[in-house]
């Protein structure tokens, strides 16, 4: 069977590829500049990123070892561990008024010096702690907020300060924002507590007289967590007691 015939032999193909490079070299020659321009943003592409995650590698670092150094001190100056949980009370209320207020506004300079770390987030959670110690709760929901801003696609982090927040909101009694702010704890797929948190906010709706949203969090709780995350004994009892009173409920017309 006879072989079929191509539109071009070997060295018809050969010519074309060297003419096609004849006019590719023709080309560089004629444009040196916009070459150039070319070459180095595709060898700074690699080396761009690794930069840019090294600059970022830093100034993690950096935040980390100002907010170290500021925790430190601020312990050091209570009189408190390195390791402590619960800071002591100073014999003098006046001289640990004025060790927080120093604080305070040394935590808000690693925050202000460091934006966009998960340091600056954390040392918004001091500024708040320091503010609502004071007294000062207006100030220090605005500082959790400030924290939040830092980090919002850290799930950790912007779930912790979501789940602050709530409870700033529930200690004002204003149980309608906290259950918002637990769920959206809850909903942050990476944040470890995200099903107390759910359940949290559960809790708070029914408080607030939601309760059919209420009960929708703990049946997805009961259909998402199965046995990771078991329903506290409180929440058990309001999931019998919302089914209970939704099927005493007439149907809709």
């Amino acid at each position: 069977m006879p072989e079929k015939s191509h539109p071009h032999g070997a060295t018809e193909v050969l010519e074309d590829l060297g003419s096609s490079f004849e006019r590719a070299a023709s080309w560089v020659a004629a444009h040196p500049l916009l070459v150039s321009v070319v070459i180095g943003a595709v060898l700074a592409t690699g080396g761009g990123w690794e930069l840019m995650r090294t600059r970022a590698e830093r100034r993690e670092s950096a935040a980390s070892n100002a907010l170290d150094e500021t925790q430190r001190a601020y312990l050091a100056a209570l009189g408190a561990d390195q390791n402590a949980i619960d800071l002591p009370e100073l014999a003098n209320p006046e001289a640990a008024k004025q060790i927080r207020e120093e604080y305070l506004e040394k935590f808000r300079a690693v925050a202000l010096a460091h934006p966009g770390t998960v340091p600056a987030a954390l040392a918004w959670l001091e500024v708040a702690d320091l503010l609502q110690i004071r007294g000062d709760a207006d100030a220090s929901l605005e500082s959790l907020r400030k924290g939040l801003a830092e980090q919002p696609d850290n799930s950790r982090i912007a779930g912790l300060v979501h789940q602050r927040i709530a409870q700033f909101y529930e200690d004002r009694g204003q149980i309608a924002e906290a259950a918002a702010e637990h769920e959206a704890a809850g909903d942050l797929p990476g944040f470890p507590l995200r099903y107390l948190a759910l359940s949290d906010a559960a809790r708070c709706y029914a408080q607030a007289g939601q309760p059919e949203r209420a009960l929708a969090l703990l049946e997805r709780i009961e259909s998402e967590a199965k046995e990771g995350f078991p329903l506290p004994a409180e929440q058990r009892s309001l999931l019998r007691e919302l089914r209970a009173s939704q099927a005493a409920q007439p149907p809709s017309p």
